[in-house]
């Protein structure tokens, strides 16, 4: 969480948090400007309050004065708590967020940095203006303290079209936009900073823009024209350069092709709705793509169309868990099983053997695919039958101990070597435990 010790007192204001006995996340935050109360709560908003006249009548609340900066990170850990148990799903083709330079700033969608998402397993990309997204690392770089004093949340869908359109307002008002076309065909989209000519950019259908001179040179070769026009011609024009370029390098590689409701769908090829091994007349817009390519985008759709089928068998949702995004396509490649209420609850388990269920965490950064019931049942009998499994059980202070259940036959790491263990047994006693599938390990790899 980032630092607020630097945020300004007003003597004025008097902030009151309260918590509620056994719970880990403060039920509200009180303020207190004069005479007049305001509490934020789970609602995540300012509302008037009288929560602190019913605290002596609420034998399970504690309220304890906080300075500006602790009240400040309780509000951001609220938000960023319930927007992830809100927004964070295994059923959207994609989880959304915003980050922010500075943490305060999650109470406030208008100051967003970034716009990310994420598709599955760690996989981040950033949205970069234009219908473009490139990879990105900064949700890992703020969970693992690299970016100490930024933060991010969890977006609804119509929060992340909101910060994409803020985005894109901020490249068409801050850039210039034109067409550079040589002998009157379109070469390049180019995109400069108003009043900064070192900023420019061309897109010239490859993945990523370049570094380019080309407005200045168009001035010079009577062959070439560069005519400045609006964001959304430029968009279009890019469309039509990827059609082009994709096309010219991939002829002699294609190995199937990815098709699009929309020209200007090509600019991100993840979102394609199908992939196709040859074009028929109704696949208006696609692009061909490498065998690599293909492999990754088609278990991409068909991680998105099993979340799109899903239904609830016997209250559950059941996901099959799986090391590698390819691995999708062949359910016996799953090395985990777990599954959540329909209800919409987070208890999240993990299917142990013989009927038993654990509790486990949230698989927010783990390549999952939902099951219908044949599924389910080939993946239940295919880990009952591995013949050893590895966990790791953590808790709020970090590892406890890595476990390998050989059939019925339990142990734990110690030293350089595996001893008998009780420690699955204990789980329902341990509360702060979380127990999860991890790699296998070898001995070799406890002696290092």
């Amino acid at each position: 969480m980032g630092d607020y010790s630097a945020s300004e007192e007003d003597p004025d204001v008097r902030y009151v948090v309260v918590h509620v006995e056994g719970q880990r996340l403060p039920f509200a935050v009180v303020r207190l400007t004069g005479e007049a109360e305001e509490a934020f709560t789970h609602d995540l908003r300012w509302d008037p309050s009288d929560l602190l006249s019913r605290v002596p009548s609420e034998p399970d609340w504690q309220a304890r004065d906080a300075n500006v900066g602790h009240a400040n990170g309780f509000l951001v850990e609220m938000v960023k708590t319930i927007r992830a148990r809100t927004y964070e799903s295994e059923l959207t083709d994609y989880t959304y967020y915003a980050s922010f330079k500075k943490a305060i700033g999650v109470l406030d969608l208008t100051t967003v940095d970034r716009l990310i998402r994420r598709p599955e397993g760690e996989v981040e990309e950033e949205y970069a203006g234009h219908e473009t997204w490139e990879p990105s690392d900064k949700l890992h770089r703020i969970d693992f303290g690299h970016d100490v004093h930024e933060e991010h949340i969890a977006l609804s869908l119509t929060e992340a079209a909101y910060v994409k359109r803020l985005v894109d307002a901020q490249w068409d008002r801050g850039c210039s936009h034109h067409v550079v076309l040589v002998d009157g065909l379109p070469v390049a989209a180019v995109t400069r900073v108003v009043d900064d000519p070192d900023s420019e950019l061309a897109f010239t259908g490859e993945p990523e823009p370049q570094p380019s001179r080309l407005l200045a040179q168009a001035t010079r070769e009577p062959r070439m024209t560069a005519v400045q026009t609006s964001m959304a011609s430029v968009v279009e024009t890019m469309a039509r350069l990827t059609l082009r370029w994709r096309t010219r390098t991939r002829a002699e590689e294609t190995a199937g092709y990815a098709v699009f409701h929309r020209l200007t769908d090509v600019l991100d090829l993840d979102s394609a709705y199908d992939v196709v091994p040859k074009l028929k007349p109704r696949h208006e817009f696609s692009v061909p793509l490498t065998s690599s390519e293909r492999d990754d985008l088609a278990a991409r759709l068909r991680v998105r169309n099993a979340r799109r089928a899903v239904r609830p068998i016997g209250g559950h949702l059941y996901f099959a868990v799986f090391w590698r995004l390819r691995g999708v396509t062949n359910l016996d490649n799953a090395y985990s099983l777990v599954r959540v209420p329909a209800d919409g609850s987070e208890r999240w388990e993990m299917f142990l053997g013989d009927g038993r269920w654990l509790r486990t965490s949230k698989p927010r950064k783990l390549i999952t695919l939902p099951l219908t019931r044949t599924g389910l049942d080939r993946v239940t009998r295919r880990i009952a039958s591995a013949e050893s499994r590895f966990f790791e059980i953590r808790d709020e202070q970090g590892h406890v101990a890595l476990l390998r259940l050989t059939g019925s036959a339990e142990e734990t790491a110690q030293g350089h070597g595996w001893v008998p263990s009780e420690l699955l047994g204990r789980w329902q006693a341990e509360p702060e435990w979380v127990i999860s599938a991890v790699k296998p390990v070898g001995t070799e790899q406890l002696t290092r």
